[in-house]
C-alpha cells in the first residue's frame, strides 16, 4: 500500500520554521548593544595593573587599608567600609595594583548588572534594560572608576542596587535589603545617606498603607544602622581603638565636623556643582609619558551620553515641576496607543509623553539623581566632579529608558543615536584604559584645556 501524506501540514511547518528563523536573525541594535557590552568590559580590564603606583587619590584609601591590616590609625576622613573592602582585596590578591583595584572592578560590574535590571523593570521593557547596561558599559567616567582604588564607584553601585530594589513590591524583605544597601552607602561615604531619598519616594508612591510604612521605615533604619555600626566598630577595633556604639557616634561626629570645615575651594581639582554638566574639570586619574608614548586614564565621560543625558534630565525636572507631581502620578503608567501620532511629534512633545507613561519611575529616579547632588548644592563645601558619579549613573539609566521609548516609535533615530554612542566610545577608548597612545591623540580627545 502507498503511504498517504497530509499535504495540509507542509505550509504550517514552513510557516513555523520561518518564524523561528526570524527570531534568530541579528538585529542591528542588538549587534551594537553586544559590541558596547564587550567593549566596556575590555576597557575595564585592559592593563588593569597599570600604573603600578598610586593614581589620583588612591593613596588616601590604599594607605589606610594597609593601616587596618597593620592595626595602625586610619587618618582618612571617610567611614571605614570602603577601605575595609580594599584591605580584604589586598589580603586576597596581594598588596599590589591588582589588589588595590579589584573591589572597584567588582562594584563597577555590579553597576552594569543592577543598572540594567533596574531600568528594564522600571520602564517595563527589556530593551531599556539592555540599553542601560550598554550605556553604562561604554561611559568613561564609570570605566575610570572601575579601574581605580577610589570610593565613588562603590557609591554609584549601591545606588544602582537601591534603584533596583525600588522596582519590587514594598514588603519586609525588600525593606530589609534596602536598609542594608542604605547602610552600605552611608558607610562608604557620608553622602551615601542620600540613597534614602529614592527609597523613601518609592515607598510613599507604593499602595502600602501609611501606618504600615512607618513600621517599614523603622525596619529600614534599623538595618542601615546595623550595617553602619558593624563596619565602624570593626574599623575602630582593627586600629586598636575603643569600639563601643558611643565611640562610633563620637568618631562619626568628629569626621562630620571635619567635612563641614572643608570650605576653602583651593584644591586645583575643585569644581562647583553647576559646572558638572559641561564638565569643566573631569579628573585625570593617571598620566604617564615615556619616550614619546603616553598612557592616560581620564574620567571624562562619553560625551554622546553626558550632554544629552544632562539636558534630558533638566527637561524632565522642568516637565515635572510644570505639570505637578499629582498630575504626573494621575496619568496611568501605560504605553500610549497613539504611536502613529507620537512618531510625528516633536522631541519636546515626546519627552512629555515619556513622562506621562513613566511618571512613578521617573520620580523615583530623579529623586536618586537629585539626592546625591544635593549635599553640594545646599552647602559651600569643597566639591569635585567625582561627587557627581552616582547621580550621573542615574542620568544614563534615564536616558536609556527614553531612547528605548523613542526606539519603539522612531527606530532609525534610536539606532543612529546608539551608533553614535558606540563611535564616541571607540574614539575615547585609548584614554579610558591606559592604552599606549601619543600626546597629540590625547589632546584631540581632551580638547578643552581643563580636561588635561
Amino acid at each position: 500500500m502507498g503511504e498517504t501524506v497530509d499535504s495540509t501540514n507542509e505550509p504550517k511547518v514552513s510557516t513555523l520554521s520561518a518564524k523561528r528563523l526570524a527570531g534568530f536573525r541579528l538585529q542591528p541594535l542588538c549587534v551594537l548593544i553586544f559590541a558596547m557590552l564587550v567593549l566596556g568590559v575590555v576597557l575595564r580590564v585592559h592593563a588593569f595593573g597599570f600604573p603600578d603606583s598610586f593614581m589620583f587619590d588612591e593613596h588616601h584609601f590604599v594607605e589606610n587599608a594597609r593601616n587596618y591590616i597593620n592595626h595602625q590609625p586610619d587618618w582618612n576622613d571617610h567611614p571605614p567600609l570602603g577601605k575595609l573592602f580594599i584591605a580584604l582585596s589586598i589580603r586576597a590578591f596581594g598588596d599590589n595594583p591588582i589588589g588595590w583595584r579589584v573591589p572597584a572592578l567588582i562594584f563597577g560590574l555590579v553597576t552594569l548588572l543592577c543598572g540594567g535590571l533596574a531600568a528594564g523593570r522600571a520602564f517595563r521593557s527589556r530593551g531599556a534594560g539592555w540599553l542601560a547596561a550598554a550605556f553604562l558599559s561604554v561611559d568613561g567616567f564609570l570605566i575610570a572608576y572601575s579601574r581605580a582604588g577610589l570610593l565613588d564607584g562603590y557609591l554609584a553601585s549601591t545606588l544602582s542596587v537601591a534603584l533596583l530594589l525600588t522596582t519590587f513590591p514594598v514588603n519586609l524583605w525588600t525593606v530589609i535589603l534596602a536598609g542594608l544597601t542604605l547602610g552600605m552607602a552611608a558607610s562608604i561615604k557620608f553622602s551615601g545617606i542620600a540613597v534614602a531619598l529614592p527609597l523613601g519616594v518609592a515607598a510613599l508612591l507604593s499602595p502600602v498603607p501609611k501606618r504600615k510604612l512607618v513600621g517599614f521605615g523603622a525596619v529600614l533604619g534599623a538595618a542601615a544602622a546595623l550595617v553602619y555600626f558593624a563596619q565602624y566598630t570593626t574599623g575602630l577595633a582593627l586600629t586598636l581603638k575603643p569600639a563601643s556604639p558611643m565611640d562610633v557616634v563620637n568618631d562619626t561626629q568628629r569626621l562630620l565636623d571635619h567635612h563641614a570645615a572643608l570650605t576653602d575651594m583651593k584644591n586645583p581639582w575643585v569644581s562647583g556643582w553647576i559646572t558638572w554638566g559641561i564638565p569643566t574639570r573631569p579628573p585625570l586619574l593617571s598620566y604617564a609619558r615615556h619616550w614619546g608614548e603616553v598612557r592616560v586614564l581620564s574620567g571624562l565621560g562619553n560625551l554622546a551620553l553626558w550632554w544629552p543625558g544632562v539636558l534630558l534630565t533638566i527637561v524632565l525636572v522642568a516637565v515635572v515641576c510644570f505639570k505637578g507631581v499629582q498630575t504626573v502620578l494621575a496619568t496611568p503608567n501605560a504605553e500610549s496607543n497613539a504611536d502613529s501620532e507620537l512618531a510625528s511629534a516633536s522631541y519636546g512633545e515626546s519627552v512629555v509623553a515619556f513622562v506621562r507613561c513613566n511618571g512613578r519611575a521617573l520620580l523615583v529616579w530623579l529623586a536618586g539623581c537629585i539626592g546625591l547632588v544635593a549635599p553640594w548644592v545646599v552647602s559651600h563645601r569643597d566639591s569635585y566632579i567625582y561627587h557627581f558619579l552616582p547621580s550621573y549613573m542615574v542620568i544614563i539609566t534615564i536616558l536609556a529608558g527614553y531612547i528605548d521609548w523613542v526606539r519603539k516609535r522612531r527606530p532609525i533615530d534610536a539606532l543612529l543615536f546608539v551608533g553614535l554612542v558606540l563611535a564616541v566610545a571607540a574614539f575615547y577608548a585609548p584614554i579610558w584604559s591606559s592604552m599606549v597612545t601619543s600626546q597629540d591623540a590625547v589632546n584631540a580627545r581632551l580638547f578643552l584645556r581643563g580636561w588635561r
